[in-house]
């Protein structure tokens, strides 16, 4: 008579030490990974290494570049997410069954979109749509696409490099990065410039622009030019920088104009185009009620024209 196997068990994983794992292998670092958990970089090290030990494999290896997932560690990333996005896509269920949820619908977006581009689209939907009503919520870059992730919002709304990896995207518009000097700058009176003419001042760049700085560093090399940007996370400290006159920068056309106010010029670069893709961001598989269907279509045709306006 055969004897029966019991299955592995499951009570020693925690749902926290998966999730930590699966930001790891989805950006590659356990530093960023840190960052968006808002956690020390140390804690994201002890959780994965907890799973190592709980499992008794090696999960990630550090190649030149980045973390990568060992084979045990694909096969657990594969497991862990379809197994993490089952709950989420049960509790989404569980909320959308309350009344109160029907007609609400939570939008995630950055400080900047928010002061900017969305009120004046939420203000045209509520006068079209009265009895909806759409919650804004502000947050910085890395906890937009976290929070829709994790079941906290129905919807983000960001200008991002590249689709994330376990969401759905559906790109909204884009425009033309531009050059930002101070009024007083040696540039400030050119409509426009060439590349080459802003080599010699310092420039600085917001952290979260990755894809316009490979794409300066390749244009810079490119001239034989060095490229040593200095790097800052938040907008006010890039601005201050700037009105300082400690550098210039890029920013999308419509930040650029909104923060024109008199102390900073913005120049086109003759020679340079770079764009910047702003899109929606959902849960993969999330179903969302009729309220967040029909604000999405809503967005889709009205965005990219709110955010002309603003350029």
């Amino acid at each position: 008579m055969n004897k029966l196997i019991d299955p592995p068990s499951l009570t020693r994983l925690e749902i926290a030490e998966l999730e930590t794992f699966l930001w790891v292998v989805r950006e590659g670092s356990f530093s960023v990974a840190a960052r968006k958990l808002h956690l020390s970089q140390p804690a994201v090290t002890n959780r994965v290494r907890r799973l190592e030990d709980k499992l008794h494999v090696k999960l990630l290896v550090r190649t030149t570049r980045r973390v990568e997932p060992t084979p045990d560690g694909i096969l657990l990333r594969d497991a862990a997410e379809q197994a993490v996005a089952g709950l989420r896509d049960v509790l989404r269920k569980f909320q959308a069954v309350s009344d109160v949820d029907r007609n609400r619908v939570t939008v995630v977006v950055t400080p900047m979109l928010a002061a900017t581009v969305m009120p004046a689209l939420i203000h045209a939907y509520n006068e079209r749509y009265p009895d909806v009503s759409i919650v804004l919520r502000d947050l910085p870059y890395e906890q937009v696409i976290r929070s829709v992730v994790e079941g906290n919002a129905d919807m983000a709304v960001a200008a991002l490099d590249s689709a994330p990896r376990g969401v759905g995207f559906k790109s909204l518009a884009e425009e033309k990065m531009t050059l930002v000097v101070p009024a007083r700058h040696p540039l400030a009176n050119a409509e426009s410039v060439d590349l080459e003419q802003i080599f010699p001042y310092p420039l600085m760049l917001l952290d979260r622009y990755q894809a316009l700085r490979k794409q300066l560093q390749a244009e810079f090399e490119r001239r034989g030019a060095p490229f040593n940007p200095a790097i800052t996370i938040t907008l006010p400290t890039l601005l201050g920088m700037v009105d300082a006159g400690n550098c210039i920068t890029f920013l999308p056309q419509s930040m650029a104009h909104d923060n024109a106010r008199g102390v900073r010029k913005t120049i086109d670069v003759k020679d340079l185009t770079i764009m910047r893709c702003y899109g929606m961001v959902v849960a993969r598989n999330a179903e969302l009620n009729v309220a967040g269907q029909n604000f999405q279509d809503f967005l889709s045709k009205n965005f990219k024209t709110q955010l002309a306006k603003l350029a």
